[in-house]
């Protein structure tokens, strides 16, 4: 009882205080100064959680080495049992908050975000602003193979979502603002204000105006100042000071060609990984501990795979490959360190995507972005050692590890403009800005010809859920039952014809359903036909609806899309549409028009702020 009074009094508070103060601004400033002023405060919010889960993580992580390194004093080999066991306890910690605090809908990618955009549909529930930083925290700070990206643009969109819904915010502003968080989520993790844009802007909201542009570039600024405040000397950066030489230009376009076949080859292992891990094991806590066996031994003999892997993306650009060799201490048996160097950079390239999706599938929490860049730099790292290895030129191969990242991350995320400033951004500079746009841009072109989609649209697209044209896009979000016509007259099969002229004169309706006892369409009368034979008086007692009547053609379904509405007028060159459910019972027409109508509406609210 003392529940209820509670939340009572909250939800009146709510009612009169929040919301009260929302409309006097909106009167006051105007609506877009308030959509402003969100912006800054979802990108301050963003930033704070993106800054807690680094910092999660990072404790997690000295937390793990330290238990590894106590077993020393005990035996010599000891702190090897640390090492595999581990990533299964971070593993089992973050199934365990995902299942008990997440729900049955938890998501663990961007899929369903970006397809819950597509549809207009912006409710996050509240818990996931937590969820996903302590489940992400828990995977990859114990070693799990995986990134903490997708995590932060979820919590992101989850704090923009309910920022918006708090406010009782317009609802064609609430995926721009959903957006302003995921904005700023990169921009923390990344130091990198432009590219964040860029990847809502890309990847989320692909059809905003550059207008709607306007508040998430505030976000994604204030989150950059703020993270720099909390986490200024952990932040990931790379710096390069060599310019790049023109005679490397056509080693850029091939190494684009190289980095978009392993980019597809990235998406469909992914792919491949998860089914069959699915296929095999059905009972989620089999698959745990199945896919999270297997992933602790890869870790255990390959640990340069654990975690995010920034740390060994450093020492490429270094060049240290001593470094490299001795983060594999179970190889120390094999003589040739040359071997051991190769043996490394293919198991970087080849069996970090297979590690990282026995992560995410097996029970734990990451993405796909940060394996994205380690694959692409040991990507462009081998691409130019192989190149100096022949002797036709000397190639710089700390850029060749930049455009790398830039080539794999483009080919699997399909997300050209966010690779070349995210790596522009991340190395400190913009010296490599036209090898980042040679690399981008021929891997986006080659990767579509084998792939078409990117990794988050690939499963969406494949269902025929999500489509890369605009307007199809649009008319998926509509359901035909939201369009129906319920204003008709009926006919039956025997009435006779003065009684559809008495109608025709009464009424401006252009077509007539034809309903047997039950509500089952039979067919259509069009207005033309009434006319023509109108014209002829001799016939008016000789006819009755069923000479009239024409068959259902393009007849569509209640919970049908628009999209799929469209694609019948188109066929049967027809003005309306009969709707009946799958029993054959008639619910109305649908007409052509009125769709025109609502399109544009929504395409003027798509393009303004």
């Amino acid at each position: 009882m003392r529940k209820k009074k509670i939340r009572k009094f909250l939800l009146r508070l709510h009612r009169r205080l929040i919301q009260r103060t929302v409309r006097l601004w909106q009167a006051r400033w105007g609506e877009r100064s308030l959509i402003v002023v969100l912006a800054l405060a979802i990108g301050v919010a963003a930033a704070v959680a993106a800054a807690l889960l680094h910092t999660l993580v990072t404790r997690l992580e000295n937390f793990g080495i330290w238990l590894t390194q106590t077993p020393r004093e005990f035996h010599e080999y000891a702190w090897l049992g640390g090492l595999l066991v581990l990533p299964m306890v971070g593993l089992l910690l973050s199934f365990l908050v995902q299942r008990y605090f997440g729900g049955p809908r938890y998501a663990k990618s961007l899929s369903p975000l970006i397809l819950a955009l597509n549809r207009r549909k912006t409710n996050i529930p509240a818990i996931e602003i937590l969820n996903h930083l302590f489940s992400s925290a828990l995977s990859v700070g114990f070693g799990g193979s995986a990134g903490l990206e997708a995590p932060s643009v979820l919590t992101g969109a989850a704090i923009g979502a309910n920022s918006a819904s708090f406010l009782n915010i317009d609802r064609r502003h609430r995926s721009l603002l959903l957006g302003c968080g995921s904005a700023a989520a990169i921009s923390a993790i990344f130091d990198s204000p432009i590219a964040g844009v860029l990847f809502a802007a890309e990847v989320l909201l692909p059809e905003f105006s550059v207008s709607a542009l306007a508040p998430m570039i505030m976000s994604s600024a204030i989150a950059t100042v703020v993270s720099r405040l909390i986490i200024a000397d952990n932040q990931f950066f790379l710096a390069i000071n060599a310019p790049w030489r023109a005679d490397a230009v056509p080693c850029y376009f091939l190494c684009g060609v190289v980095c978009a076949l392993v980019g597809v080859f990235v998406i469909r292992a992914a792919y491949w990984t998860s089914a069959r891990l699915k296929r095999q094991f059905h009972n989620p806590w089999a698959r745990l501990f199945a896919g999270g066996g297997l992933l602790c031994v890869i870790l255990l003999v390959f640990p340069l795979l654990r975690g995010q892997g920034y740390l060994y993306i450093e020492k490429l650009f270094t060049g240290d490959m001593v470094g490299l060799v001795g983060s594999a201490p179970l190889l120390s048996w094999i003589p040739s360190q040359t071997a051991i160097l190769v043996i490394l950079i293919l198991v970087a390239i080849f069996v970090k995507v297979i590690a990282s999706s026995l992560t995410v599938d097996s029970g734990g929490d990451g993405g796909i972005f940060a394996p994205s860049m380690f694959i692409g730099a040991f990507t462009g790292f081998a691409f130019a050692r192989l190149v100096n290895l022949t002797g036709l030129i000397e190639l710089q191969e700390y850029n060749f590890v930049a455009v790398g990242m830039c080539g794999v991350f483009t080919a699997v995320m399909r997300a050209p403009l966010t690779g070349v400033f995210l790596i522009a951004e991340v190395t400190g500079g913009y010296i490599l800005l036209v090898p980042l746009m040679i690399v981008s841009s021929v891997s986006w072109v080659v990767a579509r010809l084998f792939e078409p989609h990117s990794i988050y649209r690939k499963a969406l697209a494949e269902s025929n859920l999500l489509d890369e044209n605009r307007d199809l896009t649009m008319l998926r979000r509509l359901p035909v039952r939201l369009n129906l016509m319920r204003d008709y007259h009926v006919l039956k099969l025997n009435d006779p014809l003065q009684k559809v002229i008495d109608l025709v004169e009464r009424t401006p309706a252009e077509i007539f359903p034809v309903l047997d006892d039950n509500g089952r369409l039979l067919g259509v009368v069009h207005l033309e036909k009434i006319l023509a034979v109108m014209l002829n008086p001799k016939v008016y007692n000789l006819l009755v609806v069923f000479d009239l009547m024409d068959p259902p053609l393009g007849m569509v379904s209640p919970d049908d899309d628009l999209a799929w509405a469209m694609a019948n007028f188109e066929k049967y060159n027809l003005k309306y549409l009969p709707v009946s459910d799958s029993n054959g019972l008639f619910h109305g027409f649908i007409a052509k028009a009125p769709i025109f109508s609502k399109y544009r509406r929504m395409v003027q609210e798509v393009d303004g702020f």
